[in-house]
């Protein structure tokens, strides 16, 4: 069962734009493999406004701190540009 983390980090990208490092709690995490992106709809019908974006940006990761064990992580990039640490796997 996944952890749900929800807060912001900083994210470094690469040239093509995939996510290669994660700063989280004062430490980087960095993507070891390939990031895969995934789309999911926002359920825009269930709020008050229209939003500007109908599908939510998720990357799915394997990440190592240092030399610690790998984990994998879901990271989103937000509307607003803005990336967030959405779920720790563990």
């Amino acid at each position: 069962m996944p952890n749900i983390i929800d807060t912001r980090v900083d994210v470094v990208l690469a040239e093509n734009g995939d996510p290669v490092a994660f700063i989280w709690d004062r430490f980087e995490h960095t993507v070891l493999g390939q990031p895969q992106a995934i789309f999911q709809r926002h359920s825009w019908w269930e709020t008050a406004s229209i939003p500007k974006y109908v599908d939510i940006e998720l990357w799915r990761l394997d990440a190592s701190r240092g030399g610690d064990e790998q984990r994998r992580y879901d990271l989103r990039r937000d509307f607003d540009g803005n990336w967030v640490l959405a779920l720790d796997w563990g």
